[in-house]
C-alpha cells in the first residue's frame, strides 16, 4: 500500500522530525500561563510546527515534557526501572504471537459479521528463555491454504502449539489479538477453556516501550510515575507501532519484503483464488516470510529491552 502522494506537498512546513503533530494527545491543546488553551491547528495558522517552538511552560503533560527534552538534547529518555520491573514479570517459555486478518465486507464463515476480522494465519516464536530463541527452528505457523473456513483448524495448532505451561503469550499491541481469541472461543466452544486460558496469559510488549499506568501501579509504582511512558526516542515520531519502535532496537527491516505491512498482508490473501498453484504457493510464502518477521521482530526488541 502506497502513502498520498502529495503527502510531502501538503506537510511541506513541517520539519521531518520533531514536528509538532507528532505530540502525543496533541488533540486536547496546549495551555499558556494564563490558562488560556490553544488549540494545535490554531497554532500551525501562527506559524508553529515544530516540538520546540511550544514553551516548556505550555506543556502540561509529562510525556509531553519528555519529548520536547528528547527534540532538544537527542538523547533517548529511559526509565530503566519500570522497564525491568515489567521484563520480570514475563513467565517462560515466551510464546511471541502475531495474527493476520482479513475484514471482509460480507461475512464468509458461520458467525462472523460484516468487515469481522477473520483469521487466517498465525506466527509464534518460542523463546525457551532469556535469549534462547532461533529464528527459523523455534518458529511455527498456521497459513491457509486457500480462502475457505479453516479456522478450525488454526485454532487447533495454536491450542497445540501453546503448551499449558504457564508461559507468557507476547504481543505488540493486545487489544487485537485478546479480541480475536474471545471470538474463537465463542465460535469453537470446544476450544473455549484453553483458548481463554491464552487469553489470561497475554503480556503486552507495547507496555514494556510506553507504559500502562494500572500495570505499574500495581507493581508500586506512584500513579504519576507509572503514567508516564518508559521509553521514548525521537524517531518515534509519537508514536509506539511495532513499525516505529522496531528500527530502533533493531536492524530488522521490512524494506525490499514482497509483502511489508498488514494491508498488504490483507491483498495477498483476498487474492488467492485468482492465482494458479504455482503463484499461490509463491504468495503465500511471503505471507509466511512477513508474519515470521512480526514475531521475529518481538524476540528482537525484548532481548535489546533487556540490554537497557
Amino acid at each position: 500500500m502506497r502513502e498520498c502522494i502529495y503527502k510531502d506537498l501538503c506537510y511541506d512546513q513541517f520539519p521531518k522530525k520533531n514536528s509538532l503533530l507528532m505530540y502525543m494527545n496533541k488533540h486536547h491543546g496546549f495551555k499558556d500561563e494564563s490558562g488560556e488553551k490553544h488549540e494545535v491547528y490554531d497554532l500551525i495558522e501562527e506559524g508553529i510546527t515544530s516540538m520546540v517552538d511550544i514553551p516548556h511552560e505550555w506543556l502540561t503533560r509529562r510525556n509531553n515534557q519528555i519529548q520536547r527534552d528528547v527534540a532538544i538534547t537527542k538523547k533517548e529518555f529511559i526509565d530503566r526501572d519500570k522497564i525491568r520491573a515489567a521484563i520480570d514479570l514475563i513467565k517462560y517459555p515466551i510464546y511471541h504471537l502475531d495474527f493476520e486478518s482479513f475484514p471482509c465486507p460480507l461475512p464468509r464463515f458461520k458467525g462472523e459479521r460484516p468487515y469481522m476480522q477473520s483469521l487466517f494465519q498465525f506466527s509464534l516464536h518460542i523463546e525457551k528463555s532469556p535469549g534462547i530463541c532461533d529464528k527459523e527452528k523455534d518458529h511455527y505457523e498456521f497459513l491457509a491454504y486457500d480462502m475457505s473456513d479453516l479456522r478450525e483448524k488454526l485454532v487447533e495448532k495454536l491450542c497445540d502449539l501453546i503448551k499449558d505451561d504457564g508461559g507468557s503469550v507476547l504481543v505488540f499491541n493486545q487489544a487485537f489479538e485478546k479480541t480475536r481469541i474471545k471470538e474463537l472461543a465463542e465460535f469453537f466452544p470446544e476450544y473455549s477453556e484453553k483458548l481463554l486460558s491464552i487469553n489470561e496469559r497475554l503480556f503486552d510488549l507495547m507496555h514494556i516501550v510506553k507504559t500502562n499506568t494500572k500495570l505499574f501501579e500495581d507493581l508500586g509504582f506512584g500513579h504519576d510515575r507509572a503514567k508516564q511512558v518508559n521509553y521514548y526516542h525521537e524517531d518515534l515520531s509519537g508514536s509506539y507501532s511495532i513499525k516505529k519502535v522496531l528500527p530502533i532496537f533493531s536492524e530488522l527491516t521490512y524494506n525490499g519484503m514482497d509483502i511489508g505491512n498488514g494491508m498488504e498482508a490483507v491483498y495477498a490473501y483476498a487474492g488467492f483464488k485468482d492465482l494458479t498453484k504455482t503463484e499461490l504457493e509463491v504468495k503465500r510464502h511471503s505471507l509466511t516470510l512477513y508474519c515470521q518477521q512480526d514475531t521475529w521482530a518481538m524476540v528482537e526488541i525484548l532481548d535489546n529491552l533487556r540490554k537497557i
